[in-house]
């Protein structure tokens, strides 16, 4: 039997990883064919550099990270998860591992590309790896046609797993859209996941001042004066707008057409309490500290700079608690509880870590990978509508779909 994989990202790497582990006498040819020098050029970018391999988590608490799909997901992280992942990382590739905050498991070497390159090695015995090799098309006949600007292949069952649309620059460039379109498929409109936000002019000048300054909020999508989204985490400014985790994690939430819809993010700078209660404990501040700065009083909540930048905003940046109006302190407390951010445009795929979108999984089999409309093609990784949050989670969602994959090829 000859296998195809389209693309040598974390997908593509972790199936052939599989097909290796898992063919024991099945007499079985696999190439895998990748646009760069080296395969998983953007896995070395994963976990800042670190590669945050997995989570130490179970499957049914897995699957709450993937948003719309976890129901799809499940069946993957229920055969392969985390523990499995974990197990064949220390025990065959020999890479020793380590656990950090939220479960979040990394390598001891803490570095991406020693894994990225011990992954090469290991399927390097039974894969044919093609580099620097673009595939232009993929037709489907009695077998699977692949042509690249090498020449022509021909393979019983392919894999396809040449990525999203997110960090271009990688290879990720939107080629597995466009071949399962080419083979039937219908395809989600991608747009950015995990990804920083730009900020609209005037709150640009705001995030300026305070660069590098981070903080907990709650953050919150808007459309059209709705709130359609929220999410509690750290907050990170910046010269361009936001990022950070929360921000990280909501973006995928925010519309393409962010003008249109009217779409603007909210942060609630104070979440551990509602809008009456930080106002009652503002009151009693300023009560009971009648000769103290209201900028003073704001950073027992925030960061200095915020609470100053806060002030600022209300216009009572010099003043003191005693006679402070009830209008100011109310004005004082939407800024708190309720600051809107506008948006200058939706979060740019090409900065996101991975894509929301792709091909739709009503047409691919949960428990095989594989397609419905194509026999013998299966779609794994950001070339599927899924997205998990960050912390290990989209890497796992890789491995687990790659280990249905290569059972159910094995099968045949």
């Amino acid at each position: 039997m000859r296998v195809g994989i389209i693309g040598g990202g974390a997908a593509g790497l972790y199936a052939a990883c599989q097909l290796k582990r898992l063919k024991e006498d099945s007499d079985v040819e696999v190439t895998l064919i990748d646009r760069n020098p080296v395969p998983g050029k953007k896995l070395i970018l994963t976990g800042h550099g670190r590669c945050n391999i997995t989570n130490r988590k179970d499957a049914s608490q897995l699957k709450k990270g993937f948003h719309e799909a976890e129901k799809f997901i499940y069946p993957a992280l229920m055969e392969f998860g985390s523990e499995d992942t974990m197990a064949f990382a220390e025990n065959e590739l020999r890479i020793k591992l380590k656990e950090e905050e939220n479960n979040r498991i990394f390598p001891k070497c803490d570095s991406a590309i020693v894994v990225r390159d011990t992954l090469v090695q290991y399927i390097s015995d039974s894969t044919e790896i093609l580099r620097e090799t673009k595939v232009t098309k993929i037709n489907k006949s009695e077998d699977f046609e692949v042509i690249t600007d090498k020449g022509t292949y021909h393979f019983d069952q392919i894999i396809l797993s040449c990525g999203g649309s997110s960090f271009a620059k990688t290879g990720s460039t939107g080629d597995s859209y466009k071949f399962a379109k080419s083979l039937g498929h219908t395809v989600n409109p991608p747009k950015a996941a995990l990804a920083p936000v730009k900020a609209d002019e005037f709150f640009c000048g705001i995030c300026r001042k305070l660069s590098g300054v981070s903080l907990n909020a709650m953050v919150s999508v808007f459309i059209e004066n709705k709130k359609t989204a929220s999410y509690e985490g750290d907050v990170l400014f910046a010269d361009f707008g936001l990022t950070g985790p929360a921000v990280m994690e909501i973006s995928r939430e925010i519309p393409l057409d962010v003008v249109e819809k009217k779409a603007y993010l909210e942060l609630d700078i104070v979440p551990s309490m509602n809008d009456e209660a930080f106002d009652r404990e503002l009151q009693e501040l300023i009560s009971a500290h009648a000769d103290t700065k209201i900028t003073t009083l704001l950073s027992r909540f925030v960061p200095a700079s915020v609470a100053a930048e806060i002030a600022g905003q209300a216009g009572t940046a010099d003043m003191y608690a005693q006679g402070f109006a009830k209008e100011k302190r109310k004005t004082i407390c939407r800024l708190m509880k309720h600051l809107h951010i506008g948006l200058y445009n939706a979060p740019e795929i090409d900065k996101a870590y991975v894509t929301r979108g792709g091909v739709v999984l009503s047409e691919v089999d949960r428990k095989t990978m594989q397609s419905k409309i194509v026999p013998g093609l299966y779609i794994l990784g950001e070339a599927l509508d899924i997205d998990g949050i960050s912390g290990g989670y989209n890497l796992q969602a890789c491995m687990s779909e790659a280990y249905l994959a290569a059972k159910d090829i094995l099968k045949k």
